[in-house]
């Protein structure tokens, strides 16, 4: 998602024209380079500029655009502009992963953690388990006991400490 709504990018593409970005980026606390960029692609794309359909980029979209850049002779600003990418520093990345190790890692990735599927939800009968694994269980209980044994005398021990200040 990105951090600015598209009509405040339309807005400011179109003040670009009456107003200078330096001006506009330290009025709206935006980047020049970014508004001019954002101006670009307005100019490209017209009313239908920052409409972003196909997030996250299929690896066929990416190799596409690195080959149009490449056959037109673009450069990284202009494609990405006439694609309407998100930001021209995407195109940058996509181009340096096509170059060290081809289309295969331009595939988009899962972001954030894997999901973990807890399998432990429903315990094994004790008629099921092997001795070892009895033994584990019982390791373990003795373990955690000792733990919660600890806990409460540390508590019991604190509200005798609060009664005698009191």
């Amino acid at each position: 998602m990105s951090k600015h709504n598209r009509a405040f990018k339309i807005k400011l593409a179109q003040l670009v024209e009456e107003k200078n970005s330096e001006a506009l980026g330290r009025k709206y606390r935006v980047s020049a380079r970014l508004i001019r960029y954002w101006f670009q692609v307005y100019q490209i794309n017209g009313s239908n500029s920052f409409i972003h359909k196909q997030l996250p980029y299929c690896s066929e979209f990416k190799t596409h655009v690195l080959k149009t850049m490449e056959m037109n002779n673009w450069s990284l600003g202009y494609t990405s502009a006439y694609f309407d990418l998100s930001s021209p520093g995407i195109l940058f990345q996509w181009q340096k992963l096509y170059a060290r190790e081809d289309i295969s890692r331009l595939n988009p990735k899962n972001k954030g953690k894997p999901r973990v599927t807890n399998n432990s939800s429903t315990p094994k009968p004790s008629s099921e388990m092997t001795e070892k694994e009895l033994r584990e269980e019982l390791d373990y209980l003795r373990a955690e006991n000792a733990v919660l044994k600890k806990l409460e005398a540390l508590a019991q021990a604190r509200k005798k400490k609060a009664k005698t200040k009191r």
